[in-house]
């Protein structure tokens, strides 16, 4: 079990946990705000006469890095008004403005860094992504608690929701190297996103946020609602608030992590499952559950719209999607892409695929990425793809029968192709029905892969909403790299000598 403190005088700072380096960056920084307007509201206390104590807390809320800052002083003592003491078992901001006082509070909202302040785009957006998945987690769980146990501290219930995401949130702020790192194992092994955060870190985000919970002497209460494991077995009927707290925060958790980092295909399945399992927990009926959670939804979304947040709710559940994706493929064990012996600088030819398929994907952001193979004189199909429902595209893109179509037509022809509107007259009549019915992006690209003058291969990617332009250097630096070592792990893979299986089409 992780400690709540530690001593860091005698390490060097390559011999600390992940926890402990990450408990000492957060000694050492003032924290941060993941809303702008947040801090601008509490700024204007006692200036602005509609700056009322309910506009203050709704604010606060909103910001899971400022709710917890806040939390953390008023607990420790920190800052906190003469009449305060070490250890108050304060759970809520109500509580934590009444003990800090309302000009504490604006000390420690200006003192703060923002995250526009950030120098990588990418980790901004990721912050903003997760502080959006976090509200909606601490919303739900809010208004399940008003909803189905009204005796209970419904804001109490917002801070244990807001609190499961706790962990990702304080490390991609302070140890984002170490996010990249995961991600990059992620990539080359191709392996779940927990995974791959556990080698990076040697912890998970759940123990993080636990560990960060302790530091900051938050109650007994909200540290408990963090992650706390089941088992197989539903819970029974919550009958203290403490149980409650940690069913519903649990409950919100899972639903936010089926909205915000499931395929698509995969939401309504898991929801269902969730909403089964904690029914008795909870008093949960499926249909009433599931408009509070689309209602919910639909309120985190106006909230920030509200302010103007430079992060919609869509793109955020796009975003972190995105992060969540692995490479899925349809390449047999048998297959000579999987065999050991084909190792190309210890990897096997199925592992580069995957990974340079990950890049590209990753790069370009495209929405889906697959790489097709020629499957018999005259046919294509997918044999590996990352990204919006792959796992049901995969073995539905097969192109096949005499009729042309626009995939096999510009793979023949060796060129690449970017499709900037797949309605327009000139590529509308090559499209086939079987794509329109199961994936219909508007924007791709074809890439085809071509070896001794003789294409034995097409990267496939697209976007769901309409692109103007095609993505820069698609056949130069860096991706032709990686266009050169897909090719190579095929020829690699291939029974006996070079690949000569292609397609022959013609518009």
């Amino acid at each position: 079990m992780l400690a709540a403190t530690h001593s860091a005088d005698s390490m060097d700072n390559e011999e600390l946990s992940t926890a402990d380096r990450l408990l000492q960056k957060i000694d050492e920084s003032p924290g941060f705000a993941t809303l702008n307007a947040s801090v601008q509201t509490l700024g204007h206390i006692g200036e602005d006469a509609e700056c009322d104590a309910r506009t203050i807390t709704q604010s606060i809320l909103r910001d899971a890095a400022l709710t917890g800052r806040l939390l953390q002083a008023a607990n420790s003592g920190r800052g906190a008004h003469p009449s305060a003491r070490d250890g108050r078992n304060i759970s809520t901001i109500d509580q934590a403005l009444a003990i800090l006082g309302l000009n504490t509070v604006k000390s420690i909202a200006l003192s703060l860094e923002q995250i526009d302040a950030l120098n990588d785009p990418q980790q901004r957006q990721l912050l903003r992504a997760e502080t959006i998945s976090a509200y909606f987690c601490a919303y739900l769980a809010g208004e399940l608690t008003r909803l189905y146990a009204p005796r209970i501290n419904h804001q109490e219930a917002h801070i244990c929701g807001q609190l499961q995401n706790l962990g990702r949130i304080m490390s991609i702020y302070h140890l984002y190297d170490e996010i990249e790192r995961s991600r990059q194992l992620q990539i080359e092994n191709n392996i779940a996103e927990h995974e791959a955060t556990v080698r990076a870190f040697g912890i998970s985000f759940d123990e993080i946020g636990i560990a960060v919970a302790r530091h900051w002497r938050l109650p007994d209460i909200l540290q408990d609602s963090i992650a706390p494991d089941f088992g197989k077995a539903p819970p029974r009927n919550a009958m203290t608030a403490r149980e409650w707290h940690q069913y519903c925060a649990s409950f919100s958790r899972r639903i936010a992590n089926a909205l915000f980092r499931l395929p698509e295909n995969r939401e309504q399945i898991e929801i269902t499952r969730e909403i089964e399992f904690f029914r008795d927990a909870l008093h949960l009926k499926n249909s009433e559950t599931r408009e509070t959670i689309q209602s919910c939804l639909q309120a985190a979304d106006a909230a920030f719209a509200a302010i103007a947040y430079p992060c919609t709710l869509s793109a955020a559940r796009k975003l972190l999607r995105k992060a969540s994706e692995r490479v899925l493929d349809r390449i047999p064990s048998q297959d000579r892409l999987t065999k050991a012996r084909n190792r190309i600088g210890g990897r096997t030819p199925a592992e580069i695929i995957q990974s340079v398929l990950f890049l590209i994907h990753r790069k370009y952001n495209f929405d889906r990425t697959l790489l097709c193979l020629p499957d018999s004189s005259s046919g294509l199909m997918a044999i590996a793809g990352v990204g919006a429902n792959a796992n049901t595209i995969l073995p539905r893109f097969r192109c096949h029968g005499s009729r042309p179509d626009i995939f096999r037509a510009f793979m023949a022809r060796k060129i690449d192709v970017f499709v900037a509107d797949i309605h327009a007259p000139a590529y509308s009549r090559l499209i086939p029905d079987w794509y329109r019915r199961n994936i219909d992006a508007t924007s791709f690209v074809l890439l085809p892969l071509v070896f001794n003058k003789k294409p034995i291969g097409m990267i496939y990617a697209d976007y769901a909403t309409r692109h103007s332009h095609a993505p820069q250097q698609l056949a130069e630096g860096q991706m032709k790299e990686w266009r050169d070592q897909l090719i190579e792990a095929l020829q690699k893979g291939a029974p006996s000598g070079p690949v000569t299986n292609t397609v022959d089409q013609s518009i």
